[in-house]
């Protein structure tokens, strides 16, 4: 990596870790606003697909060739098999039967949060992915944490132990970013494009699975969450043409 990209890394980084922060301690201190949450969910839905079909599988095609089915199924799957078996999107509704696992929500928030971590890593040494997955990101880090901190209180932990998870969770996307510095910055084109492909594959499972239902719930809000989903599927189109 070029200093220019350790400079970019660590920024975007930073902001991640304090958008986390951010949208675990509002829970805190405001009512729980669902409404608010489901539009972040949608917009953030519409992002990861844009972030996916429009710049990161383009980029990995040129790299890889006709590998990129490969890792983009692999991603794909590496998530939807760990959610069978740990639940990495709370439900933040008390009407929900899964409600009463916190401690399982962190883990597997925590463990998504380390690949997107990587996927962050590696989209810095592509040149103009960076920016446009670190939207990907954070776009979709606000609501999680948002919902692991209402989760973590409707349980009734105390706030220092909530404290201590926000913590950790919200450093795990420095870690993952992290571990490709330490071990991938001296790697191939052909890992680059490959890592690439995979991470589009978490985006496609976390945007098709965990998010977009949420655009398609509560038929009494559903149409300003398809404005929502289409703001921020727009949003990455846009970014293309200024690249």
């Amino acid at each position: 990596m070029s200093n220019h990209q350790i400079f970019e890394l660590i920024i975007y980084s930073g902001s991640i870790v304090l958008t986390a922060w951010i949208g675990g301690v509002i829970p805190l201190f405001f009512k729980e606003n669902l409404r608010m949450l489901h539009w972040f969910i949608s917009l953030g839905a519409g992002v990861l697909l844009g972030a996916s079909f429009l710049h990161m599988i383009p980029e990995a095609a040129e790299m890889i060739g006709a590998q990129l089915g490969v890792y983009v199924l692999a991603g794909f799957l590496m998530l939807f098999i760990s959610e069978k078996f740990i639940m990495t999107h709370p439900c933040p509704s008390e009407h929900c039967e899964y409600h009463h696992v916190g401690l399982s929500a962190f883990f597997g928030l925590s463990l998504h949060s380390l690949v997107t971590g990587i996927a962050l890593g590696t989209s810095v040494m592509v040149p103009e992915l960076g920016l446009i997955v670190f939207l990907a990101i954070i776009l979709h880090k606000l609501p999680a944490s948002l919902s692991l901190t209402s989760l973590f209180l409707k349980e009734g932990y105390p706030n220092k132990k909530l404290f201590f998870y926000l913590t950790t969770f919200s450093l795990m996307v420095p870690i993952g970013a992290l571990i490709t510095f330490l071990f991938l910055q001296h790697t191939s084109i052909k890992t680059i494009g490959a890592l690439t492909a995979f991470s589009a594959g978490t985006f496609l499972h976390v945007a098709s699975d965990d998010l977009l239902p949420e655009v398609h719930q509560h038929s009494h809000d559903r149409y300003s969450r398809l404005i929502a989903f289409f703001i921020g599927l727009c949003s990455i189109w846009i970014v293309t043409f200024l690249e």
